[in-house]
């Protein structure tokens, strides 16, 4: 059992958490609690890409960033696009220790939509390769009332320039291309009474259009708010490390696009976790450099920095990156996070426990440090430099110790 100062209802107030162990610990007020987030966009790879990610050390790295509840994408090695494949990786993922999710791929048989939905999945990817179907997808996921989840890039406005670093990949996949791609979803969820979500939007028009319907909700991801293509390229020594889809805007689409999130237009946040491994993102040309970055572990920290900092509401904060998330997912919230409120914590992905030891944010400063989590009774992830402040409740069910760099 535990004394810590709880936040709830934008008030902090000392609760008891109860945890499994032989001690029972009064936490100092620089320590508090929160419900611990859900990240409704991720990939943990696995089977033909192991040597990426897998299940457990992507689980690993949802609790050292203080995630608890997780949606997995089907863009696996083979492909999740069929209700017997996903329920193999649901099985696969049946015992970790986080609450997970699989949203599943477009069948080539829409029929089997109904299948998934027999299993438990209630959502649907649809990525830019499936836009040609996309009228299809929306009123067959309606339906089967289904959520559907869109990568929204319209791939017919997609180019093949070459440059000399990766800000030629906002040429090649221009900012327009996710807007009329949006605006074309939009109009078929009204059609067809179906509910969309836009899933990591960079463009702040498609924010203040999502906000028009209930039908429609959206996410958006730190890099894309807190990086735009020239500062990406000044932080990181490698000409295209910084590929992602969607691209890296400029500066002032970016200030715009966190103006959102700090107004409460963004409802919620994701990660987009996209581990690769290194020789896939440093070192290479255009064509060959892999898109995307890992999320889990730095996305709360510096979520969690913007508060600190002043921007947001710590009950901003837990909305978007908590209850929000949950909804959609449907799963309850079962678990707490720890954050010292007075240390800081320096992003080294070296000590990531993901497979993917890199990070855009590399060397960044937060304003905060994650050093437990509580799922079930049990502290599943502990800061090492806080196993003291825990007597008696550390056990084989601490699945991850974590090592931080501070400053």
């Amino acid at each position: 059992m535990i004394s810590v100062r709880y936040f709830k209802d934008g008030e902090l107030t000392r609760i008891k958490l109860r945890i499994n162990g032989s001690a029972s610990v009064d936490l100092p007020d620089n320590v508090i609690a929160i419900p611990a987030f859900a990240d409704m966009h991720v990939h943990l790879r696995d089977w033909g890409e192991s040597y990426k990610e897998d299940l457990t050390s992507g689980s690993r790295a949802a609790l050292a960033g203080g995630v608890a509840a997780v949606g997995d994408m089907p863009n696996t090695k083979p492909p999740v696009r069929d209700p017997d494949l996903a329920l193999k990786r649901i099985k696969d993922a049946s015992t970790l220790k986080i609450n997970y999710r699989l949203h599943g791929g477009v069948p080539t048989d829409l029929s089997l939509l109904k299948g998934y939905v027999n299993i438990g999945i209630r959502s649907i990817k649809v990525y830019p390769e499936d836009y040609g179907l996309i009228e299809r997808i929306i009123k067959a996921a309606a339906v089967n009332n289904m959520i559907i989840i869109i990568h929204c890039e319209d791939p017919s406005l997609f180019r093949s320039l070459k440059g000399n670093d990766s800000r030629i990949h906002g040429e090649n996949r221009p900012i327009d291309a996710e807007f009329t791609c949006a605006l074309r979803v939009m109009q078929l969820a009204l059609i067809h009474g179906a509910r969309v979500h836009l899933t990591h939007v960079t463009d702040p028009r498609i924010v203040d259009l999502a906000k028009l319907s209930n039908r429609i909700t959206i996410d958006a991801t730190m890099h894309h708010l807190l990086l735009d293509e020239e500062s990406c390229i000044e932080q990181v020594n490698d000409p295209f490390y910084c590929k992602v889809n969607p691209p890296l805007r400029n500066r002032s689409i970016r200030r715009e696009l966190l103006r959102r999130l700090i107004d409460g237009s963004i409802s919620i946040i994701a990660s987009d976790h996209a581990p690769h491994a290194s020789g896939e993102k440093f070192q290479n040309n255009y064509d060959n450099t892999s898109p995307g970055f890992p999320g889990l572990e730095t996305t709360s920290l510096l979520l969690l920095d913007l508060w600190r900092r002043g921007l947001l509401d710590l009950s901003r904060v837990i909305e978007a990156y908590s209850s929000n998330p949950l909804k959609i997912l449907g799963v309850d919230n079962d678990a707490h996070l720890l954050i010292d409120t007075k240390s800081s914590t320096v992003i080294d992905p070296d000590l990531f426990m993901s497979k993917a030891k890199h990070s855009p944010f590399s060397g960044w400063v937060t304003m905060n440090r994650l050093i437990g989590l509580i799922k079930g009774g049990e502290l599943l992830m502990v800061d090492s430099d806080y196993e003291k402040v825990f007597p008696g409740l550390i056990n084989e069910n601490t699945l991850v110790k974590l090592s931080r760099s501070t400053k």
